[in-house]
């Protein structure tokens, strides 16, 4: 996959927030107006109409997701576009589960792989959150189902 190395990524314009629900980011922003497009000129606004901008995510970053004193339950590093997940990013779940690859509206689309606990491992492509397209499925027992998938499952029409 084309993993991002959080770590080597020039952070001198990250700005870190914390979100009503104790969620953290950690990355780059943007300010949208009121017809959700991104401002690129701040110095045009006072501070009366610097209250009516929204604060988004949006272009690298990382966000934590129940967030504790010592872990968080959920990572996500890579790219969004205003406030959602957009383009190449990982994200690593509570139950170990990894997701590595293309996210479209918030959603894993396009090509990515996707490890579950148990090591089940699926790299291919994905549509809305699915698994759907061309792609290969390894079960923790040595099987594979390499072909087309729909909806998450594995068609055997094809």
């Amino acid at each position: 996959m084309n993993s991002i190395d959080i770590n080597e990524v020039d952070k001198s314009q990250f700005k870190c927030y914390k979100f009503p629900d104790g969620s953290i980011y950690f990355g780059e922003i943007a300010y949208l107006d009121e017809y959700e497009n991104i401002v690129n000129d701040l110095e045009k606004y006072n501070d009366d109409m610097m209250k009516k901008l929204k604060l988004v995510r949006h272009g690298l970053g990382v966000q934590l997701f129940g967030v504790t004193d010592n872990s968080s339950l959920c990572r996500y590093e890579g790219y969004w576009s205003k406030d959602k997940k957009n383009g190449q990013g990982i994200c690593f779940f509570p139950d170990k589960s990894v997701y590595d690859g293309s996210f479209v509206e918030d959603l894993f689309d396009g090509y990515g792989k996707f490890t579950w606990a148990n090591n089940h491992i699926y790299i291919g492509e994905w549509k809305g959150g699915r698994m759907d397209g061309e792609g290969e499925f390894k079960h923790n027992d040595g099987q594979i189902l390499k072909g087309k998938f729909r909806n998450n499952y594995y068609n055997l029409d094809v």
